[in-house]
């Protein structure tokens, strides 16, 4: 018999990065947009991104701009597609990975688990710091672009959700701090050390960190314990 799962009915969707937007297509639709995504993803990994443009993602594809502008209208199009399916492929190789799995009622250890992941020595990995860079290109320029911000706040409102769900079935009342809080919460951290790692590799001392946020997150995924009841043994009198 299948274990029973306190988490499954709390996950009303998918993560959005899971959906694949081709599913559907024809045969050859699915393969001209992988190549335009491929040759983006291989201009913003031997470039950067600051040279990602659609001349260079036609020469790299071997299309016309006709072709190309028949699957992505625009280069922020390509950008945004380029984004989901590298988290897409990062979420697919977490799920795959041997190690607690969301959706199990084991909040605290997909935490650790995470946590451990973002602080080992190669990360960020060539793969994520493409993701990060565009994560961050998307972010300084939430303030003129619309679709930018609207991407990037449904994408983390998800993601919150996604691990709120998780705490609420894994974490028994009376808890340190509600579920989406605590979502926020860790959300916030992974981010953060994320940009710090980024900037400088050697920002920290990184089993240090994990050792301090461990212990620093704890009451998050832990119940409160009761306080003792005035006059009972083991209170102050």
């Amino acid at each position: 018999m299948r274990e029973a799962n306190a988490c499954e009915e709390l996950h009303k969707h998918p993560i959005r990065g899971l959906s694949d937007p081709a599913v559907g297509l024809s045969e050859i639709a699915v393969t001209r947009r992988e190549q335009i995504l491929d040759a983006a993803e291989a201009i913003i990994a031997g470039h950067g991104i600051q040279h990602l443009s659609l001349g260079r993602i036609e020469e790299r594809a071997g299309m016309s701009r006709g072709q190309l502008t028949y699957y992505f209208p625009t280069k922020e199009s390509i950008l945004l597609a380029v984004h989901d399916r590298m988290l897409r492929r990062m979420i697919s190789e977490f799920q795959s990975e041997d190690g607690p799995k969301p959706q199990t009622g084991r909040a605290g250890e997909c935490f650790r688990f995470a946590l451990e992941r973002h602080l080992a020595p190669a990360w960020p990995t060539p793969p994520a710091q493409s993701l990060l860079s565009i994560l961050f290109t998307f972010l300084a320029q939430t303030g003129h672009r619309e679709e930018y911000r609207k991407r990037l706040a449904q994408w983390y409102a998800e993601w919150r959700s996604f691990i709120a769900a998780d705490v609420a079935g894994s974490v028994p009342e009376p808890r340190f701090a509600p579920p989406r809080v605590a979502a926020a919460l860790v959300q916030a951290l992974i981010h953060g050390l994320d940009v710090q790692l980024m900037m400088d590799p050697e920002a920290f001392d990184r089993t240090e960190m994990l050792g301090a946020v461990t212990k620093l997150f704890a009451p998050l995924f832990a119940p409160v314990p009761d306080s003792p009841t005035p006059g009972a043994p083991g209170s102050e009198g």
